[in-house]
């Protein structure tokens, strides 16, 4: 994954430290998934599963036009 890295701050450890307490083993969620089971806002998810990929802790696909998150 390329692109833009976004700042790290202790909010976004925090942020996706919930994000990844929503994913288990061996599943995959969209970003809305992960917006409807973290309560947190579309553009929090978006920006911190880019983070995540970034960090080598989620792999995303993309399907049918949808973004999709797993553990790896």
């Amino acid at each position: 994954m390329h692109g833009i890295v976004y700042r790290i701050t202790p909010q976004g450890d925090h942020t996706r430290s919930r994000l990844l307490d929503h994913i288990q083993p061996g599943e995959e969620l969209s970003r809305d998934d992960l917006v409807q089971r973290s309560g947190l806002s579309y553009d929090q998810v978006r920006r911190q599963t880019r983070n995540l990929c970034l960090e080598g802790k989620l792999h995303s696909c993309l399907r049918e036009g949808k973004r999709w998150y797993s553990l790896r």
